[in-house]
């Protein structure tokens, strides 16, 4: 059975919309950035602070690999990792790549307290910049997209609709 991979910027919903999908379908729940800090033993924040960015992507390689070669999986991934065209390749052969796009303001709203290490090293106007530089890449990536600006509910209902379509619902 392929994985559906959750993938969009921060705070579009991939863990909310993520858990419900694993409610309505069945199917566990695996957030990349959640197993990579559980596989090393240290939080993302952590790991850019000692290691940098660079090893980071290197350990997120590692796992997508591990997580792609595995089947029946609702993925969660970080908002950086299919822009990695790696990470991007493995898990697209692993199962439907699903974009939860959301405009800027609405995500910015739900991460700008938190302890992300780009929203922390970068203002709200750099942030806007990352996002409009990551969104047609995104775009590129997606065989589904869903409209991430509706209830949690709804984006999950409407993945659902759209991989019934493709068949691989369930």
């Amino acid at each position: 059975m392929d994985n559906v991979v959750l993938f969009g910027f921060m705070g579009c919903g991939k863990s909310t919309v993520g858990a419900l999908l694993a409610r309505k379908t069945g199917r566990p729940l695996l957030d990349t950035d959640g197993y990579l800090e559980q596989k090393y033993g240290r939080s993302i924040p952590q790991i850019f602070a000692s290691d940098g960015e660079e090893t980071f992507r290197r350990m997120e390689r590692q796992v997508c690999r591990e997580l792609a070669g595995r089947e029946g999986l609702i993925l969660c991934c970080g908002g950086g990792t299919v822009l990695d065209e790696e990470n991007a390749d493995i898990l697209a052969q692993s199962g439907v790549m699903v974009f939860l796009d959301a405009a800027f303001p609405l995500c910015y709203d739900r991460i700008r307290e938190s302890d992300r290490p780009l929203v922390r090293q970068n203002s709200r106007e750099k942030m806007q910049q990352i996002f409009d530089r990551r969104r047609p890449v995104y775009l590129s990536r997606a065989q589904v997209i869903a409209d991430a600006s509706v209830s949690p509910m709804q984006v999950a209902d409407a993945v659902l609709t759209a991989l019934r379509r493709k068949g691989t619902a369930g």
